[in-house]
């Protein structure tokens, strides 16, 4: 269980601190809302708001295309906010590369926050 003190620990995404998504490694939203997908003709379709400025429409929103049978795990990162995190490996996908794909394209666009078990104390 990853105590509330570790909080400080863990790594967001798009900055210049990237660091590798492996299937052990743990993710959650950065934030609560700061994503949205739909689906639209026949993809996946993940907006969000990472990179907003303070400027009203400082920032377009920024949509991620996905194929259609990713949107599981993207619902499942999607839904897995603060305190809970979901390791990589336990996404609903039949393929563990597309599984690492999708959580490191959230991390590296800033939307998921990540914890490698080595930093669990």
């Amino acid at each position: 269980e990853v105590e509330e003190k570790e909080e400080t620990k863990y790594k967001r995404g798009g900055g210049a601190d990237k660091k590798k998504v492996w299937p052990n490694t743990l993710c959650r939203l950065v934030r609560p809302g700061i994503a949205r997908l739909v689906l639209e003709e026949e993809k996946a379709i993940l907006y969000h708001c990472g990179d907003n400025s303070r400027v009203y429409h400082g920032n377009p929103l920024s949509p991620m295309e996905f194929e259609m049978d990713d949107a599981p795990a993207l619902e499942m990162l999607l839904s897995t906010e603060e305190p809970h995190w979901i390791m990589v490996q336990d996404l609903i996908h039949d393929d563990i590369e597309d599984k690492i794909s999708i959580a490191q394209s959230l991390y590296d666009e800033g939307i998921l926050a990540i914890l490698q078990p080595d930093e669990i104390k």
